[in-house]
């Protein structure tokens, strides 16, 4: 998996090649705001955000006017915003007194719910997104059509439409009190009392569960299995109800270690990870990343645990996968085991790696692997390594991996250089020592070209030859830490959006997965665009296209640098290292987004005009 700092290479300030000379260039698209514009921010699905004093507002790429301005969310704050990430959505959260919730399709322009235009007194109470189904459950007090009066209830809205399905009656003695799940025709809703099956199309209850103050609901389309999951402090109880009739099917409950983490269906059982946090508070810990995870396989009858003694950890699980014989998982402080279903370990004993495994992907020979201090093919069946030899390098923050198909060989740049990895019988060389980029920097991307090997980081950008020796290389200092900041902290945002997703719509199936392969791994994009493909849905339609059109960025970066009249972004060619354009912006301390898929550059200059130059030229 590409870490952050690779994904902020692709819309990231690179270095201009040839300094000293510059040229004004007109924009080709300008929008004008009545309001003060706060902030500028570029949505993954390609709409630019400006937060203005007379509204929120959108503008798509190769518009020429404002696509859309949203009067009722005028000078909303950054730290109010909630994305949904893999999808157009976009959650304005309650600020202050006010609890009013509203989401916002960024693509079509359009509120699709409003808490205050839909009658909820005073907001919603809680609040929880569904995938795939793209449903937004509310929990609160609802104003009965032409009645006057307020009802609890939860309230079910299509986001896709933008319109209620129904609203489904509660006790105001039994409010929701986790996110509940959607199975077929029913809603399963956790309450404080108990859990109740609604039957979405009448309203109707269709039975009970006496499980109480329930924190989550997971059903089991396929399987038909429905479990209520509620935290009792530090640990968790895991409950497994009847999906007909709401008989409680493990009536006392598992009680387990920790917080849930991970779920996954299989057939041998309910697979689950729990995170047991080390020493001060919850927080604390989950920043600092201490503690052990553990690992539980439930009997799908009883629920007991069917493991006699779960598997050590030694730190946090981050990868976690479902094999036709085992799961197999690697440690965030380094370590990767894999384990049957009826508990014994599939391995001699559990694979020592570096901390950081940055990639576990499947690649002809086996298992690859890539942490911050070494990188191996392992056998699947026995956990050794299929060549018996793995790669040291010292310990780099930044490692970056590419195949090279035409001459079966994997490429990795690290703190040592760059190795190349021989596909077929595992030998490896260091074929450019001590690639160390000025500015203190290490490279953090590499990219196999048709002319040569591409190293990049944010300031510097090389270019080697197939066999590791240098042809040109260009370096300059950032123009300052504000426009700097500016460029980096955008595609921080629309890196994490992107990781997160693929953990966000893995969690909502909630199906058993093998280790993905190596291009899949790198190749984020085309995954999502692929699941953007099966909803019926314009916006979604629109972000599939999106993805799978070929990047601006995909034969030139971006570059950054300070001129006389403030600071420009140059177009250099990644194959020949030739400046190809240059935009000015005469603002020392910039408000910019860079769209590398569509091509654009977006600017709020002092006027509080925003201008789009297209890059593509």
């Amino acid at each position: 998996m590409r870490n952050l700092k690779q994904i902020v290479i692709l819309v990231a300030v690179l270095l201009l090649a040839h300094a000293g000379w510059t040229q004004k260039t007109t924009p080709d698209y300008q929008y004008a705001f009545n309001g003060q514009v706060k902030w500028l921010m570029l949505h993954e699905s390609g709409t630019l955000l400006a937060s203005t004093g007379e509204a929120l507002a959108g503008i798509r790429p190769n518009s020429s006017e404002v696509s859309f301005k949203l009067e009722r969310l005028k000078r909303v704050k950054e730290e109010n915003l909630e994305f949904v990430p893999n999808t157009p959505y976009l959650i304005v959260k309650p600020r202050g007194m006010f609890t009013h919730t509203v989401v916002v399709d960024v693509v079509k322009g359009k509120i699709v719910f409003d808490s205050k235009a839909e009658k909820w007194q005073n907001g919603v109470t809680s609040r929880h997104f569904l995938a795939p189904e793209m449903m937004f459950v509310v929990n609160g007090m609802h104003k009965e059509e032409g009645l006057g009066q307020y009802k609890a209830g939860v309230g079910l809205y299509d986001l896709k439409t933008g319109k209620l399905v129904r609203i489904f009656e509660r006790k105001p003695s039994n409010p929701m009190t986790g996110k509940p799940d959607i199975m077929g025709d029913n809603i399963i809703i956790p309450g404080l009392k108990n859990v109740e099956c609604y039957d979405i199309n009448s309203g109707a209850v269709k039975w009970t569960a006496n499980v109480k103050n329930a924190t989550q609901i997971v059903t089991n389309e396929d399987s038909k299995e429905v479990y209520a999951f509620r935290s009792k402090g530090d640990n968790t109880v895991v409950y497994k109800v009847n999906a007909d009739n709401g008989a409680s099917l493990w009536p006392e409950g598992n009680k387990i270690k920790g917080v849930i983490s991970t779920i996954e269906f299989t057939k041998h059982g309910l697979a689950i990870v729990t995170n047991i946090l080390s020493g001060g508070s919850k927080l604390a810990s989950k920043l600092k990343g201490s503690g052990t995870s553990k690992v539980y396989l439930l009997d799908l009858n009883s629920g007991a645990d069917l493991w006699d003694k779960s598997p050590k950890t030694k730190g946090i699980i981050n990868h976690f996968y479902i094999e036709d014989d085992g799961i197999i998982f690697g440690v965030s402080d380094g370590g990767i085991n894999k384990i049957a279903f009826d508990g014994t370990p599939r391995w001699k004993k559990p694979l020592k790696t570096g901390p950081g495994i940055q990639i576990m992907a499947t690649v002809p020979k086996g298992l690859l692997y890539i942490s911050e201090t070494d990188a191996d093919i392992i056998d699947m069946t026995s956990g050794e390594s299929v060549f018996g030899k793995a790669i040291k390098y010292k310990r780099s923050a930044a490692v970056a991996s590419a195949y090279d198909q035409i001459r079966d060989r994997f490429l990795i740049t690290c703190k040592d250089g760059v190795y190349e990895v021989d596909g077929n019988n595992g030998e490896y060389n260091l074929i450019a020592k001590g690639t160390k980029f000025e500015g203190k920097e290490d490279p953090t991307g590499i990219d196999v070209r048709e002319t040569g090997i591409l190293l990049t980081a944010s300031q510097n950008l090389e270019m080697l030859d197939f066999q590791g020796d240098s042809k040109w290389h260009t370096y300059k200092r950032a123009p300052g830490k504000s426009a700097f900041g500016a460029i980096v902290m955008g595609a921080l945002t629309a890196a994490s959006m992107t990781m997160a997703s693929a953990h966000s719509y893995r969690a909502g199936a909630m199906k058993g997965a093998g280790v993905p392969s190596y291009n899949s791994v790198l190749q984020r994009e085309e995954a999502a665009a692929d699941m953007f493909s099966d909803i019926a849905d314009a916006s979604f339609q629109e972000m599939m296209k999106r993805f799978k059109a070929t990047k601006a960025t995909a034969n030139a970066s971006f570059i950054l640098t300070k001129v006389d009249e403030g600071v420009a972004l140059v177009k250099v060619d990644k194959d020949s290292g030739e400046t190809m354009n240059e935009i000015v912006i005469e603002d020392k301390k910039p408000m910019y987004e860079v769209d590398d898929y569509a091509g654009f550059l977006y600017f709020k200059d002092k006027s509080n005009n925003v201008s789009a130059y297209n890059l593509n030229k």
